[in-house]
């Protein structure tokens, strides 16, 4: 629960510093994991299955927290990308980060994804509209 009293841990919320404990809770699935760093809590990740379960189509929500630098999320997402393909045929990964945020634009640009677009005034945040920046990665079918 302390990493959502982070004001830009982004993990499934655009507000997550404003959150009560059962709403964390909420965010948080069965599939949520805990990014280690050093053997010390660092994040989570939870991946969700786009165009169903054979669609080899991944959405991946990944934070760290602010204590890590940015070059921290680049090693975090190929750690959790190459687990995820020695588990399943992993063909598509898609990030979606919220244009307001910085660190999580920059981790995904640093992580080589490549960005798709923004799907424009999707959340309200700070009393404006803001998007939803599209990251992906993908591999050849094997």
């Amino acid at each position: 629960l302390a990493f959502f009293t982070e004001p830009d841990f982004h993990f499934r919320t655009a507000w997550p510093d404003t959150r009560a404990e059962w709403e964390v809770l909420d965010l948080l699935g069965e599939d949520t994991r805990l990014v280690l760093a050093d053997g010390a809590p660092a994040g989570l990740f939870e991946t969700e299955d786009v165009a169903g379960a054979h669609a080899c189509h991944l959405q991946l929500h990944l934070r760290l927290t602010a204590a890590l630098p940015t070059s921290a999320w680049a090693a975090a997402y190929r750690e959790v990308v190459r687990g995820l393909r020695w588990q399943r045929e992993l063909v598509r990964i898609t990030v979606c980060v919220g244009a307001w945020d910085t660190r999580g634009l920059a981790a995904a640009r640093l992580a080589g994804l490549s960005e798709e677009g923004e799907l424009p005034a999707v959340v309200m945040r700070d009393g404006g509209r803001h998007g939803t920046v599209f990251f992906s990665q993908i591999w050849e079918p094997r």
